[in-house]
C-alpha cells in the first residue's frame, strides 16, 4: 500500500520547480521510511536457516527494485541504506550475514 502511494505520488514530469524538488524529498522520505519498515520486519523474525533469510531478503529487495525499475536512483539509495543501516543497528549477526551475500 505504502508503495502505491509513493508511485502515486510520482505525477508527470515537467520543469523542476521548488514544488517538484520538495516531492523529490518526500519521495525519499518515504523510501527511508519503507526500508526502516522492511528491516524491521526482518529484525523481529527468527530465522531457523539462511534460505529463509534469503527469501525475506528478496522480499525487501522488490521494494528496492521498484524504485530502481521507476529510474529513481535517490530513493533506491535512501531505502537501501536505511533497511542496512537499521539492521546493522539492531542485530549485527543479520548485518554480518548481509555482508556475505
Amino acid at each position: 500500500m505504502v508503495l502505491l502511494l509513493i508511485c502515486g505520488a510520482c505525477g508527470g514530469k515537467g520543469e523542476k520547480t521548488m514544488e517538484a524538488s520538495e516531492e523529490d524529498a518526500a519521495q525519499i522520505e518515504a523510501a527511508i521510511i519503507l526500508g526502516r519498515g522492511d528491516a524491521r520486519r526482518i529484525i523481529n523474525r527468527t530465522f531457523n536457516d539462511s534460505m529463509a533469510f534469503h527469501a525475506a531478503l528478496l522480499e525487501a529487495n522488490a521494494h528496492k527494485s521498484a524504485y530502481q525499475l521507476d529510474q529513481r536512483p535517490r530513493c533506491a539509495a535512501a531505502y537501501d541504506s536505511a533497511f542496512i543501516s537499521t539492521i546493522r543497528t539492531t542485530r549485527p549477526d543479520l548485518a554480518r550475514m548481509l555482508e556475505q551475500r
